[in-house]
């Protein structure tokens, strides 16, 4: 016990000594990896690395998928801000009780925009989009009863008009359970890969050497652009189950608590803090709260709650639904549905 406290109050040290740090926003591409998946996550203020068991540990912590014992299909749904469309689904298949494979697919679509112009700044009747996409393929394996380890490798790629960029990236995470009323650990490694840099026809352009001859040809150039890495972030959350009919701090047939904090740390923003709850009753109706310490996206508290429906052991049904408040841009809408089998 002496160690989960010590270690507690370390979580909390990095996460609010920021103040003396560099500020690197707008230093990573592909910022769409760093918008949470999953109305349980995000109604929880994303305290979620120690708990996370269904399918969207795909995003949070990969580890976590162990947690599966059904094939599953999920679908979340966010409305973000200015229109745009956040998007992500994956596909859990058990290969046996301690190791699952997923694929999963996160997009986000702004939708068509109008192309605009010095000469045209009221629109060209020409449109364009802008999307964003990740595919990944995760594999989850409990190494022993207490000890889980879980990979995700996938594809990046962003598109705007006629350029796009691409990269490589893997996920890494663990979680332990540490028998001790119900306490878990978890971390995750997320977004470790290659670069970005925008490529595309709109950046060939024809160079002249030498104007003055006539003869001259111009040759087919390439714009340079700058290469970008991804949003590295590394989480360290604890889990407890404080009320459950499993290994927990009490014992109950009906109700279910939990509490999560995890400690974030992104490589191109401040560090913080995220707790959040959730109430299980008879493990059909869920209520769920959180908050976010010190977020640069100045998101700050979040609530929701769900419902569950079981036939035996053969058909499960969830529907989530989060509401998270960013304080200047308003708030937001995450609905998720979830199919085991």
């Amino acid at each position: 016990m002496r160690f989960f406290y010590t270690f507690l109050i370390v979580l909390i040290a990095v996460s609010f000594s920021t103040g003396q740090e560099t500020n690197k926003s707008g230093t990573a591409a592909a910022q769409f990896l760093k918008i949470g998946v999953g109305a349980r996550a995000t109604s929880m203020g994303e305290a979620i690395v120690g708990l996370v068991d269904d399918a969207t540990a795909t995003y949070w912590n990969p580890s976590g998928l162990v947690g599966v014992k059904k094939i599953t299909l999920v679908a979340n749904f966010t409305d973000w801000f200015l229109d745009v469309n956040h998007q992500n689904f994956a596909l859990v298949f058990p290969i046996d009780q301690s190791q699952n494979i997923a694929i999963s697919a996160t997009i986000l679509n702004m939708g068509e925009m109008e192309v605009t112009n010095e000469r045209n700044p009221k629109g060209t009747g020409y449109f364009f989009n802008a999307s964003d996409i990740s595919i990944g393929l995760t594999y989850a394996v409990q190494i022993v009863d207490f000890f889980s380890f879980g990979v995700t490798a996938k594809y990046i790629t962003q598109n705007i008009y006629n350029e796009s960029a691409s990269a490589f990236a893997i996920d890494l995470g663990t979680t332990l359970t540490t028998g001790f009323k119900g306490i878990k650990i978890g971390m995750s490694f997320l977004n470790f890969g290659s670069e970005m840099q925008l490529e595309g026809p709109d950046l060939q352009k024809s160079y002249d050497q030498n104007p003055n001859n006539a003869t001259n040809v111009g040759v087919v150039s390439n714009l340079a652009t700058e290469s970008w890495g991804l949003p590295l972030i590394i989480k360290v959350g604890i889990g407890w189950d404080i009320i459950s009919n499993t290994d927990a701090l009490m014992w109950s047939e009906m109700h279910k608590l939990k509490f999560g904090i995890d400690a974030n740390h992104p490589m191109d923003a401040p560090e913080y803090l995220s707790i959040g709850t959730e109430y299980g009753w008879h493990n059909i109706v869920f209520l769920r709260g959180g908050y976010s310490f010190n977020n640069g996206e100045e998101r700050d508290y979040s609530f929701g709650g769900g419902l569950r429906w079981a036939i035996s052991n053969s058909f499960i049904f969830n529907f989530d639904y989060a509401y998270v408040n960013y304080q200047r841009m308003g708030a937001i809408h995450n609905i998720t549905v979830s199919v085991g089998l």
